[in-house]
């Protein structure tokens, strides 16, 4: 017979499973309507990806984004609530490797804004993001919706135009 114990870790490494393959997903399927957006409309500049579509899933600034997805999506299950500090998803059982919270590119930490700014549609904010524009002009952010609901809260890994940042000051 199971402890209460084993069964909570139980659910909290398949929580943590099915948090991070939904983050990677959902950033591939932001891309693809990001592209899809691009092409029917050349004045679009809410969301865009870098030149490839698959930059989400190769750029290591947005590779390591997604690395953040996992600890976030877990934190918000056990807690119903995000993190008040970044640092706070290292100590996320499952997540001991998750301790770098810089981009890759510009050196500089990532922001953490709980509160969010406008993401790229009015149903989104973004919570984590680049300090910099050091990708070509945009930067990498992890959107979440304005209001999760009852349901799991769901992260996409997105590129945002800095003049998306500069609207917002």
């Amino acid at each position: 017979m199971r402890t209460t114990a084993g069964i909570r870790a139980t659910l909290l490494l398949a929580c943590a499973f099915a948090s991070a393959a939904g983050c990677a997903g959902a950033a591939d399927k932001s891309a693809q309507r990001a592209d899809a957006k691009a092409s029917t409309s050349s004045s679009s500049s809410s969301i865009r990806t870098t030149e490839n579509s698959s930059a989400a899933n190769t750029d290591p600034c947005a590779m390591r984004l997604h690395d953040v997805c996992g600890p976030l999506l877990l934190y918000y299950a056990t807690n119903r609530a995000l993190p008040a500090k970044l640092e706070q998803l290292s100590d996320v059982p499952g997540f001991d490797n998750v301790k770098d919270f810089t981009c890759p590119a510009s050196g500089k930490p990532y922001v953490y804004n709980p509160a969010g700014l406008p993401g790229p549609d009015r149903s989104m904010r973004l919570i984590v993001y680049d300090a910099a524009p050091a990708h070509g002009g945009t930067r990498w952010a992890i959107a979440i919706p304005i209001s999760p609901g009852e349901g799991p809260l769901v992260a996409k890994v997105v590129a945002v135009p800095e003049s998306r940042f500069s609207a917002s000051r």
